[in-house]
């Protein structure tokens, strides 16, 4: 088995995902938020481009069980239903509802995987879920971190680097890994037991705290809570 860590998406050109197993990671906030609405009900999220697409889509699904989520600079988008706090995604908000969510790093990145044979969406709190599954199959693996604005983000390197490192742990022989998996998995190494601190350094991190969403890093940083594995079929992403 073999692990490949991508920093941006850049870095993971669409002619080489077919056939390949991708899993896409945003820390803070676009996966973990994910995780949290499947887990508390959410039919099925589609991830959306750009606002506009997010809008269109939205108004094609009809509005009856459909709400439109999503952010621009950390922020709820003026007239969307939910932003992008995991927080605001419980169980009486989103069970039974479809999403629609556009977010400025995390769907840009999940769409841009589209091609690929299977499509997993991980962040720290259904790491261990996403091990487990990845360990039983036992076929190689390309994790992608959506980044913050296309450049290297601390928060989704750490969560890669754990989700190799716990690959390491669960497999009888340990996986080839690329360059940039053995820099995650050393990062991950020096975060171990201290992921909220090392999450609120980064520079997602700081700004949420700046616009008073510590919670949301605090949130986001808590191993397991959840153990679903949402993956992204036919456009949208579902259990």
């Amino acid at each position: 088995m073999r692990v490949s860590v991508y920093f941006t998406p850049g870095e993971l050109a669409a002619s080489e995902l077919a056939g390949r197993t991708v899993v896409v990671i945003d820390v803070l906030r676009a996966t973990s938020t994910l995780v949290e609405a499947l887990a508390n009900g959410a039919r099925s999220v589609f991830p959306a481009q750009t606002t506009d697409d997010a809008v269109r889509l939205a108004q094609a699904l009809g509005r009856e069980d459909v709400l439109l989520c999503g952010e621009r600079r950390s922020l709820k988008i003026p007239g969307f239903d939910l932003g992008n706090s995991p927080l605001e995604f419980t169980a009486e908000r989103v069970a039974g509802k479809v999403l629609v969510m556009a977010t400025t790093n995390g769907t840009p990145a999940l769409m841009a995987c589209a091609g690929a044979k299977q499509v997993l969406v991980a962040s720290l709190l259904n790491l261990g879920a996403v091990v487990q599954e990845l360990a039983a199959a036992g076929e190689d693996v390309e994790i992608l971190c959506a980044g913050r604005e296309r450049r290297f983000a601390l928060e989704d390197a750490l969560c890669a680097g754990m989700l190799a490192l716990g690959l390491r742990e669960r497999l009888e022989r340990a996986p080839r890994t690329n360059d940039a998996a053995a820099v995650a998995m050393s990062l991950a190494r020096r975060a171990s037991g201290r992921m909220e601190r090392w999450l609120g350094r980064s520079a997602a991190g700081r700004q949420l705290k700046e616009i008073g969403l510590a919670d949301d890093v605090a949130y986001c940083a808590a191993v397991d809570r959840h153990t679903v594995v949402p993956r992204l079929k036919e456009r949208q992403v579902s259990l």
